[in-house]
């Protein structure tokens, strides 16, 4: 009877452990975002990319978690979501200091600008202007998105002093 117990008490851990394995590997989860991407499902990529951020594996392995941390900023701001943006930027700016770079900040600009989302633009280079205040290339943005605004957006940006 002593034989029995070790014999089933492995067996049970191995079930579970076993059990854990079947969820879908870090790569199906990326190939989810990125055809939600390809699809304009932009609220279905970033539903991926939480899910997948909720993996304890891709959560703990800093590569994996950028990767899917930036897959769900882009389809955020590729669906105009510019206050999702604009606070996952300063989230991720905290844990991914090296990744949140002033390009990166310009480019989801751009992005928001492009899906129609000019105050959520306007925030995201507010924010880089005040994250990389010696960056010139902010202050250029901002006065050109001026240029294209419209009037209650060229007020927003005189409430805040760029104009």
């Amino acid at each position: 009877m002593s034989t029995i117990r070790p014999l089933l008490a492995s067996f049970l851990v191995a079930a579970a452990l076993s059990g854990c394995a079947g969820g879908p590997s870090a790569e199906d989860m990326q190939k989810g975002v990125e055809s939600a991407m390809s699809a304009k499902d932009y609220a279905g990529a970033v539903a991926k990319a939480d899910e997948a951020l909720k993996n304890e594996a891709i959560s703990k392995d800093p590569a994996q978690a950028w990767r899917f941390e930036s897959m769900r900023l882009n389809a955020l701001a590729d669906s105009g979501k510019g206050a999702d943006v604009v606070g996952s930027l300063g989230r991720l700016a905290m844990t991914f200091e090296k990744q949140t770079t002033a390009s990166l900040y310009r480019s989801l600009a751009d992005k928001l600008r492009l899906a129609g989302d000019g105050t959520g633009a306007n925030d995201v280079l507010v924010a880089g202007d005040k994250r990389f205040p010696g960056d010139a290339s902010f202050k250029e943005a901002i006065e050109a998105l001026n240029a294209s605004a419209d009037p209650a957006e060229v007020e927003r940006l005189k409430a805040l002093g760029y104009l």
